[in-house]
């Protein structure tokens, strides 16, 4: 199953344009608790000796042993400590290449690399939308010393940005399935075997003109349960993930592809500019034209 899925994933990320914003070496001595708030960017970790506890707003607590991986495509406010039962010290991330909690001259308990990603705008909401909330991989899990490999890569910027998306990729397509089946979201749509047919098709050919009872067909199933099974396992019903990735990929390569607003309309599968521009209009409260404009001036504002 696995094989199948760097498809649809690649193609999510790839609208993302992840590149790092920071990494360091972040160490806990003595006893120690920090409290981190809410930050505008995805982050990743991996430890490399030791332990302790991670408690995320709206995720839960995680314990991480060494070679464990987490990544987490928004990054809300969490607790990293030895243990949880200490009051946390407040901090704020900073520029610098190590973070030092606890004790100044205590044993060390715990070392681990974490980053930051800046990740687009444009698309930031619907990707983190079908994304888990955190990904956990485990040192012993399948994948897991690729994705250390990976990382390693990352902070020692051995290689371009492209790296990140790789990352990412890989974090996702090693997810646990029986965990994935209990989301919502692309991971767990993929984790089905009739839903990732329909997945698939569409991410393969998306000027198609798809309907209902098509992607039906496609996973094997009948219209109504292929209808039911789809909005609550992926998170909203079929027709409006085939409309919002459409709208995904027009900002895509209204950005970058230097095309006419008849050409992208075609591309993602409108048969008039009319009817595209209408619904890129509806979903982003503004028209193609003024998107492009915008993003040609700002591009970090898009």
């Amino acid at each position: 199953m696995a094989a199948e899925w760097p498809g649809p994933l690649a193609a999510l990320i790839s609208l993302l344009r992840p590149q790092t914003v920071a990494s360091k070496l972040v160490i806990g001595a003595g006893q120690w608790s920090v409290r981190y708030q809410r930050q505008p960017h995805a982050s990743f970790c991996l430890v490399l000796s030791g332990a302790c506890f991670l408690a995320a707003d709206g995720v839960g607590v995680l314990e991480l042993k060494p070679g464990d991986f987490i990544f987490l495509p928004e990054t809300p406010g969490f607790t990293l400590a030895r243990d949880l039962r200490f009051k946390p010290k407040q901090t704020v991330p900073t520029s610098a290449p190590e973070a030092r909690h606890g004790s100044a001259s205590g044993r060390v308990s715990m070392r681990m690399l974490g980053g930051y990603f800046r990740l687009d705008h444009a698309n930031a909401p619907l990707v983190i939308k079908l994304l888990p909330p955190v990904v956990h991989i485990r040192r012993d899990e399948t994948g897991a010393a690729r994705v250390r490999r990976i990382v390693e890569l990352i902070v020692e910027e051995a290689i371009l940005d492209r790296l990140v998306e790789v990352l990412i990729i890989e974090s996702l397509r090693f997810r646990v399935t029986s965990a994935a089946a209990q989301e919502h979201g692309l991971i767990a749509g993929l984790s089905d075997p009739a839903l990732a047919r329909a997945l698939r098709g569409v991410h393969a050919d998306i000027a198609r003109r798809w309907t209902v009872a098509e992607l039906a067909r496609t996973a094997g199933m009948s219209r109504a349960v292929f209808a039911e099974r789809f909005a609550q396992t992926v998170g909203m019903p079929p027709m409006q993930y085939v409309l919002e990735w459409r709208i995904a990929m027009a900002k895509d390569l209204l950005r970058r592809a230097q095309l006419g607003i008849a050409e992208v309309a075609e591309k993602v599968g409108y048969e008039s500019t009319s009817g595209f521009s209408t619904a890129f209009s509806r979903s982003t409260g503004r028209s193609p034209r003024d998107f492009a404009s915008a993003t040609a001036d700002h591009p970090d504002r898009a």
